[in-house]
């Protein structure tokens, strides 16, 4: 039996996946939000590019982060 740390880890160092995950997922659920409440197409559009914004900033963030601990450490950059 495969233990969810160990998945979780997994998909962390999938970039393809955590794409998915990270930015698929808040999509699907603000186009269903605005289906489901039946809101103006703008404002879906528009939380989209905000959505997607902030999302890009912070994985880049932490990406970025992961490299300054290892150069810190002596590994490789």
């Amino acid at each position: 039996m495969v233990k969810i740390k160990d998945w979780i880890e997994k998909i962390k160092h999938n970039h393809l996946v955590m794409m998915i995950l990270c930015c698929g997922i808040p999509l699907l659920v603000i186009y269903s939000l605005g289906y489901f409440f039946d809101l103006d197409r703008r404002y879906t559009f528009w939380s989209f590019l905000v959505i997607c914004g902030l999302m890009h900033y912070f994985m880049m963030k932490h990406m970025h982060g992961d490299h300054k601990d290892k150069k810190e450490k002596g590994g490789c950059h």
